[in-house]
C-alpha cells in the first residue's frame, strides 16, 4: 500500500509534463475551441455517467453536450478532420492517442492493483 501515493504522484506529474509540453507546441498557433469535439465528449460522458449513477460525469456531459448544441453554427470553423491534419499534426494526435491510452491502461493497472490490496 505504500507504493500507491507513488504511483500517482508519478502520473500527476507526467500529466503535468504532457502538459507542459502541449502548451509548448501549441503556443505559436491559434486556435478557437472546437465545440463539435464538445458536444461529442459530453455525449460519451453521458453514456457513461448514466448507467454508472455516476451523477458529477452526467452533470460534466450535459454542460458539454449543452455548450457545444449552443455554438453549432461554429461547429465546422475549428473542427479538421483526419484528412485535413497536416503530417505533423498527424504524428502529434497520433503519439498523444498513445500516450494517453497508456495512461488509461496504467490507471486501470494500478487500480486494480490497489484493490488487489484491500
Amino acid at each position: 500500500m505504500g507504493s500507491l501515493p507513488w504511483i500517482l504522484i508519478s502520473l500527476v506529474t507526467l500529466l503535468i509534463l504532457l502538459l507542459i509540453f502541449v502548451i509548448f507546441i501549441r503556443k505559436k498557433q491559434k486556435f478557437g475551441p472546437d465545440y463539435y469535439a464538445f458536444f461529442i465528449m459530453g455525449i460519451i460522458w453521458l453514456a457513461f455517467g448514466i448507467p454508472s449513477k455516476n451523477f458529477a460525469l452526467v452533470g460534466m456531459g450535459f454542460v458539454f453536450a449543452i455548450w457545444g448544441i449552443a455554438h453549432k453554427k461554429e461547429w465546422k470553423k475549428n473542427h479538421k478532420s483526419w484528412s485535413q491534419l497536416t503530417e505533423t499534426e498527424k504524428k502529434f494526435k497520433m503519439w498523444t492517442l498513445i500516450v494517453l491510452s497508456i495512461l488509461v491502461v496504467a490507471g486501470l493497472v494500478a487500480f486494480c492493483i490497489a484493490a488487489s490490496l484491500r
